[in-house]
């Protein structure tokens, strides 16, 4: 029983090095949909639930660069290993719960 806990203690440890970002607008409905999609992936799968998820607002003033990187593409996530920062992935437009879960476990 032990033997489990501890792998499962430890596969948690890697996803807790996962940050999603995801890139978002107002009056988006695919943001709002990729927001459901995060949401699905952070509360129905305990494996993901130390995940930590970001949204960036590319409307306010203080996100300029990220407005001009992405406002046509939005949403837009970033799937990162916050210690490998050349494990970066993206997905744009439309999110499916399926791909972002691969995206994660690939980070492993």
């Amino acid at each position: 029983m032990n033997f489990r806990y501890l792998h499962s203690a430890a596969r948690l440890a890697n996803y807790s090095k996962v940050q999603l970002t995801l890139f978002s607008k107002h009056n988006c409905g695919l943001c709002d949909k990729a927001k459901v999609v995060l949401d699905q992936v952070a509360n129905d799968k305990s494996e993901f639930k130390d995940i930590a998820i970001n949204i960036v607002d590319i409307d306010l003033p203080q996100n300029k660069e990220w407005w001009n990187r992405y406002c046509m593409d939005v949403p837009v996530l970033h799937v990162e290993n916050a210690q490998q920062p050349e494990s970066l992935s993206k997905i744009f437009h439309k999110l499916d719960r399926l791909q972002v879960e691969a995206k994660i476990k690939e980070l492993r």
